[in-house]
């Protein structure tokens, strides 16, 4: 695995916000080599719920990502402490869930794709990141 997205990166890809392309460049070139961990999947979940109009919709853009990632790396032990190195490396206060996303990568050997900034402030030198422009951002269109 190379890549490993972050429910920040699908969110992006799901409602077409910034960075949301090269979310959609990872999961129809890469798809081999991108996944997800446990803890993104159950994130995601909720926040698909949350979002879609309607239930039926929110059935059927989780079984579109379900399509497109393997199957969900499971939390460990291993990632525990992983996670609790990484929360104490940090510059800001690194929430569990991303601290164990983030641990997750690391283990993996993976890049973690997102656009938090907690994650963000998890050195690069011992987390390799691709952080996506945020929300706010403007997007650019061509004409």
């Amino acid at each position: 695995m190379k890549y490993l997205l972050d429910t920040s990166a699908l969110m992006a890809h799901v409602l077409s916000e910034p960075g949301w392309e090269i979310v959609d460049g990872l999961l129809n070139e890469q798809s081999r080599d991108t996944a997800i961990s446990s803890i993104t999947w159950l994130e995601f979940n909720i926040l698909a719920r949350a979002t879609a109009p309607n239930p039926a919709s929110a059935a059927e853009v989780l079984a579109l990502y379900q399509d497109l990632l393997a199957e969900a790396i499971p939390a460990t032990r291993q990632t525990a402490g992983a996670a609790l190195e990484l929360r104490l490396l940090a510059a800001k206060r690194l929430p569990t869930a991303d601290a164990l996303i983030a641990a997750t990568a690391r283990l993996a050997g993976a890049t973690l794709v997102h656009r938090g900034p907690h994650l963000a402030a998890v050195p690069h030198k011992v987390l390799k990141q691709i952080l996506l422009p945020r929300k706010d951002s403007p997007t650019t269109t061509s004409t």
